[in-house]
C-alpha cells in the first residue's frame, strides 16, 4: 500500500513537468514573439483564423513547412533546430521563435487576435 501512495504522489507531482495538452492559444502580437515548441520527430500545426497571406522563415534549412488552409504544419529537420517565423495576416505580422524540445512540446497552437474579444464603440462627439 505504501507502495502505491508514493508511486501515486512521485506522478502527481512530475504532472507539471509533462505537456499532456492537444492545443495551446497565443495572441498574434506585432511586439511580442510566441514561441513554439516542436518536438523531435513529430509535426505540430499552428492553426491561424485565416489563411496567412505570407509566411517568412528565418532558416528553411532547420523546419520543413507544409501548408494547409489555415494551417501552417512543421516539423524539425534536426533535433537542434532553433529559427524565427512571421507569418503576415489580418494585415498584421506574427513572429513566433521556433525551437527543438523533447520535454515541452506543442501539438497544435491556435493563433489568435488579441483584439476579438474587445467590444468598438463609436464615439459621437
Amino acid at each position: 500500500m505504501v507502495h502505491l501512495i508514493l508511486y501515486y504522489l512521485v506522478l502527481v507531482l512530475a504532472m507539471p513537468a509533462i505537456s499532456f495538452a492537444d492545443s495551446r492559444i497565443v495572441k498574434c502580437d506585432d511586439s511580442k514573439t510566441a514561441t513554439i515548441f516542436i518536438r523531435p520527430n513529430f509535426g505540430t500545426v499552428i492553426n491561424f483564423p485565416v489563411k496567412p497571406d505570407k509566411v517568412l522563415l528565418g532558416s528553411a534549412k532547420q523546419f520543413a513547412v507544409e501548408y494547409i488552409k489555415n494551417d501552417i504544419a512543421l516539423t524539425a529537420l534536426n533535433s537542434h533546430a532553433n529559427t524565427n517565423m512571421f507569418v503576415y495576416l489580418f494585415g498584421r505580422r506574427c513572429g513566433f521563435l521556433l525551437t527543438t524540445s523533447a520535454g515541452r512540446y506543442d501539438s497544435i497552437v491556435k493563433v489568435r487576435d488579441p483584439d476579438e474579444n474587445k467590444i468598438k464603440v463609436n464615439i459621437n462627439e
